[in-house]
């Protein structure tokens, strides 16, 4: 089902999910849970990410419900995160402890943490190679948890978690301590609150589009691009802090294109879903939501493309850059 063209077929898409047949979603959030108390354990835990409007918030999203899991099981748990406003925000509204990078560094920091709170656990969320001597000194005094990133000379790690169904384990023979599959997907605790969809559409007649809660590169207007034309009801779901507003209010959307704030339940009220690669899609498998997926960066594009070969509600869209 891979679109090449700049123009997307509903008719086309509609032909497809009426031969497609529902099955259950693989995303079973008790599992995750206790896969999450097993491995990490319910003793001192430091959480630390970044999230920004460049960055993105998926790792504040994901990490605030990993928060969760393992404080409802009864883990002192502590954030580490950079000076983000939204970010404190959001932890502060989650009543979730934080501290705030003051320093030069991200080592440095981490060293701070380890000698003030001196944690079991540190959990890092972060695209950032940490050297293998920095890591064996930290796990001196704690267990080295990374999530979603695999640098180089991380076979030392004690664990490394990708939280994610489309990893691809064979690139890494050397690695002995990778967890990865739909029994460790991370995704915003309120969409584990929803009810998923029992049916699939027999019409399309509202287009959900998601873009995360910034769109750093402003994908959303390429789907709007896309759907030139398009006389179904589009619903196009803003994140909190989405960069491209004044872009957005320029164009003078057909009365058909409606511009509302990102909430979870919202996903449910297309037919259809468009997102960006992203945390996003694996919400949109959780609630059998049916949908057309874009990465803005290779990596994303490669993940895509294998997600699509492992789930049948997604459709990998084709992009030229």
């Amino acid at each position: 089902m891979a679109e090449a063209v700049r123009k997307i077929d509903i008719d086309k898409i509609e032909k497809y999910l009426s031969n497609l047949e529902l099955t259950t979603s693989p995303i079973d959030f008790e599992k995750i849970k206790q896969n999450y108390i097993r491995e990490i354990g319910v003793e001192k835990v430091i959480l630390k990410l970044k999230a920004s409007k460049d960055i993105g918030l998926g790792h504040l999203s994901r990490m605030i419900t990993l928060g969760r899991i393992l404080k409802e099981a009864g883990t002192d748990i502590l954030f580490a995160i950079n000076d983000f406003e939204y970010a404190k925000e959001r932890l502060m509204d989650e009543n979730l402890g934080f501290e705030v990078n003051r320093f030069d560094s991200d080592e440095t920091f981490i060293d701070y943490l380890v000698e003030k709170y001196d944690p079991d656990v540190l959990v890092v969320d972060e695209k950032k190679q940490y050297s293998t001597d920095d890591i064996k000194r930290w796990q001196k005094h704690a267990r080295f948890i990374s999530l979603d990133f695999i640098g180089e000379g991380y076979e030392v790690c004690d664990r490394i978690i990708m939280p994610n169904a489309h990893f691809e384990k064979e690139k890494y023979p050397t690695f002995n301590n990778i967890a990865w599959g739909w029994d460790w997907v991370l995704i915003n605790k309120e969409v584990f609150k929803l009810k998923p969809k029992t049916e699939l559409p027999q019409k399309i007649n509202k287009i959900v589009i998601t873009t995360g809660g910034s769109d750093p590169t402003g994908m959303l207007f390429k789907f709007l691009d896309w759907l030139k034309g398009c006389r179904r009801d589009v619903l196009i779901l803003i994140g909190d802090t989405f960069k491209h507003k004044e872009r957005l209010r320029s164009l003078g959307l057909p009365g058909n294109f409606k511009t509302l704030p990102y909430r979870p339940s919202r996903l449910l009220e297309g037919d259809i879903a468009l997102s960006t690669f992203g945390v996003t899609v694996y919400e949109l498998i959780y609630l059998n939501m049916p949908f057309m997926c874009v990465g803005h960066t290779k990596e994303n594009r490669d993940g895509c493309k294998i997600l699509s070969k492992r789930c049948k509600l997604i459709n990998s869209l084709k992009t030229d850059g």
